[in-house]
């Protein structure tokens, strides 16, 4: 093919394909979680899976800590209740005076071995790491997201591919930059109607795995154009269309052409992106939730706004995002069903508050005698139902904002901390009544070791 062939084609530009957001690369951690996520990929679910299998081995890592913990804390607890008789004489005895109910308390509690910090440390330690972990969570959750969008992206151009390159094979690549065997490709200098421009060609590789080459230019703007074959055009149209007149097609000036050509290739990519959607939803889905990365929520819908979206990936992409929106409007609009459902209907959120209730009253009910007893008129006891209620009702609201995925982690972690506290309660509970809250042997000795003054 000659070079003057080849410019004949056309003397103008295509530019139907849309960009991609670039990220950030996810951190050794965030790569982790990847590749737990990735080992579902091809299953139904396969994000709830993910989260269910991701937060039970972070809770079985910290479990030792947690178990050390519990059994702290249940072994204060029977402490205290041994010491409640004193400890309720004492609040008789000082219910005017606060500071001296605490100084006789601390007293007592040293006497008999009651140490309320032994169990923050291991605590702690859970909780630093459950934050770490969960926030590469929280990060993979919004790239997740993204490339959600750039998976669209990439159908949708395939599409523009697929209709609109001028794609020619090696022999012909070379001979049209006049390069000898072996050479590589170099960016020449053409003038096209009028206009100066730079050339070179992009190696691919099709289905097949032949290597095609692309004669491409870039935009003042540095966004990619490229030569249109109208031959090459007509060839697909035809197929895919029944009612295509090619004579007709011929006839045209090259402005009609690429008007009829524009119609069909947006159309066309359009309906190939929201198709890959379809597709490819399985893994994001779950029962009543069209997609696990937003909120179990009618105010959510399983395909958001773009502002919903630009939200939701701002941690891995910054404020870089606005820039596409006239993108993701593209990809996703034939995707006007999927932006009209609901996500959800606050089930998932409304059972994570559920059982984190159940949590808290437990853990009330194991630390009853602590609650009511360190204080002398028993605000602690108030101020603990008050926590009681608040905190189911905090991550009720970040249900509200983060994702299902989210909530199933929620709900996963607390059924898990429920069951382990019960266990490790009664098993702490049978082994202290039988061999005493010291170990090794029954404690006989009285419980006011020190005599009060």
């Amino acid at each position: 093919m000659e070079l003057s062939n080849f410019l004949a084609i056309s003397q103008n530009f295509i530019d139907f394909t849309v960009a991609g957001i670039p990220s950030n690369s996810l951190d050794w951690l965030g790569s982790i979680i990847s590749w737990l996520f990735d080992l579902f990929s091809d299953f139904y679910g396969a994000v709830a899976i993910g989260v269910i299998v991701f937060t039970l081995c972070l809770k079985t890592i910290v479990l030792p800590l947690d178990i050390y913990s519990r059994v702290k804390t249940k072994k204060q607890s029977l402490l205290m209740e041994r010491m409640r008789p004193q400890m309720e004489k004492l609040q008789k005895q000082y219910a005017n005076d606060k500071n001296m109910y605490s100084q006789k308390v601390m007293e007592l509690q040293k006497a008999n071995g009651y140490n309320p910090l032994g169990a923050c440390l291991p605590m702690i330690i859970s909780l630093v790491i459950f934050m770490v972990v969960f926030g590469s969570f929280s990060t993979y959750s919004n790239y997740a997201t993204l490339m959600t969008y750039n998976n669209l992206v990439g159908a949708y151009n395939e599409s523009v591919n697929k209709y609109v390159y001028a794609t020619y094979d090696e022999e012909e690549a070379k001979s049209l930059l006049q390069l000898e065997e072996g050479a590589s490709p170099e960016e020449i200098t053409l003038t096209v109607a009028g206009k100066e421009g730079t050339y070179f060609i992009v190696n691919i590789k099709d289905g097949n795995g032949k290597d095609n080459f692309l004669i491409k230019t870039e935009n003042a703007d540095g966004k990619a154009s490229y030569l249109v074959d109208f031959e090459k055009y007509s060839e697909y149209y035809k197929a895919v269309n029944a009612e295509f007149d090619a004579a007709d097609f011929e006839t045209k000036t090259e402005a009609e052409k690429f008007e009829v050509v524009g119609e069909y290739v947006r159309l066309n990519a359009r309906k190939v992106s929201a198709d890959y959607y379809r597709e490819h939803k399985s893994a994001t889905s779950f029962g009543w939730i069209g997609n696990l990365w937003y909120p179990d929520s009618m105010l959510n819908k399983e395909m958001p706004s773009f502002s919903d979206f630009k939200s939701s990936i701002s941690r891995v992409v910054g404020n870089t995002a606005s820039n596409y929106e006239l993108s993701y409007n593209e990809v996703t609009y034939n995707l006007t069903a999927e932006k009209e459902n609901f996500n959800g209907y606050f089930v998932l959120i409304v059972l994570a508050i559920g059982l984190m209730f159940l949590q808290q009253f437990i853990m009330m009910r194991s630390q009853k005698a602590a609650n009511e007893l360190s204080s002398v008129d028993g605000s602690a006891a108030k101020t603990n139902k008050w926590m009681m209620i608040l905190m189911p009702v905090i991550f009720g609201v970040f249900s509200f904002f983060y994702s299902a995925a989210f909530s199933i982690y929620m709900i996963v972690n607390t059924a898990y901390g429920l069951v382990s506290t019960l266990i490790i309660n009664k098993v702490v509970t049978v082994r202290f009544e039988k061999k005493g809250i010291d170990g090794g042997r029954k404690n006989t000795r009285p419980i006011n070791r020190k005599r009060l003054k």
